[in-house]
This record gives C-alpha cells, structure tokens and sequence, in this order.
C-alpha cells in the first residue's frame, strides 16, 4: 500500500526549523505515540524520527504537516529530507524460485542478527530492539492486525511484507530464526 507523503515542517521553539516527510500512517502514529514517525524519502516506510523527538504540537495543514519541537531540541541529523539517516532498504525482490527464496531469508536473517549485534544508530531494527520484546512483540501483533484488514491484492502483498519482516526481529530477540520454525513445520509435516 503506497501512501501519499507530505511535507513536514518542524520549528524549535527556539526558533530553528528544520523539515522531513510525513504520511497520514506517519502523523497518526506520532499522534499515538507523542514522538515524531516521519517518511523515509526513497522507501516511503514510516519510521521514528532519530533521537525519537517528542512534540510541542502536532498540526495537520491539509498540505502537509508541522510540528513543534520543545526548546533545546537538537535538529541536526534529524531530517529525512535528503535521506541523511541510514535506514533498512526494502527492496522488491523477484524470488521465482525455492533456492533463491530461501537464500534471501537467509540474507534477511543475517542482516537482523547483525542489527542486534552491532545496534547502528538510524536503524528501525535498533530501535526496535532498543524498545525491547514486548514492543516487537506488540509491533508484530499491529503488522498481523494490519494484513487482516487489508482487501486489495497491493495492501495484502505490503502487510505480508511487513509482518516477515517483524516476525523475523520478534524470532531474532528471542533467540530464534525462522530457519527454527521452518524446522518445526517440517517436525509437524512428518
């Protein structure tokens, strides 16, 4: 499901500005969460702004967004206008057959237990790991929610995506991998 981005405008009460992306999911999550959830400009997946920025204000124009940041707030590094932050690439994958599918779980894999091990900053899998097992474990739940509602071939494919992708953190922090549960399936086949 692609959603559309607008511009968001961030001013420091101190009188900086600053800018980044935002998406309706974006501003709704920021909303839920009293921190600011921007878009990443070239993946459009929505994200914790760096440093997790709490707000003063939280406004939504009708042509984008702004938001106020408390005094004192450090906007440098913040903005995802230019893709400054280093974050996960999704990229589409034409997977027509078992041996690449399975060689590119493994990839998958392995990038996440790099993640937990070396933790960069910029990272969605760190901040997740960061918030710890019940928030991956609640975000994985929120990623399910999600694919049951979707209807539309499109939403249904990017939910599904995103639910693996999660899947594959929650299996990571508790010291599993999907290979385990593969195991198990294949324990239960017999």
């Amino acid at each position: 499901m692609t959603e559309k981005i607008y511009p968001l405008l961030v001013t420091i009460e101190d009188g900086v500005s600053t800018a980044a992306l935002m998406s309706p999911k974006g501003f709704s999550k920021s909303r839920e969460n009293g921190t600011l959830w921007i878009s990443h400009p070239e993946t459009g997946r929505v994200l914790p702004w760096q440093g997790e920025p709490a707000f003063v204000s939280l406004e939504d124009t009708g042509a984008g967004y702004t938001a106020v940041l408390p005094a004192g707030s450090n906007p440098v590094g913040l903005s995802l206008v230019k893709g400054e932050v280093d974050v996960e690439k999704h990229e589409q994958v034409d997977l027509d057959g078992s041996a690449e599918s399975a060689a590119f779980l493994a990839k998958l894999t392995s990038v996440i237990q790099e993640r937990h091990k070396s933790m960069p900053e910029g990272s969605y899998t760190t901040h997740l790991f960061n918030k710890g097992m019940e928030k991956i474990k609640k975000k994985t739940g929120e990623e399910a929610v999600e694919l049951l509602l979707a209807s539309e071939k499109e939403d249904i494919l990017y939910e599904s995506a995103d639910l693996i992708y999660h899947l594959l953190v929650l299996l990571e922090a508790a010291d599993l991998s999907i290979f385990d549960v593969l195991a198990e399936l294949e324990r239960r086949d017999g």
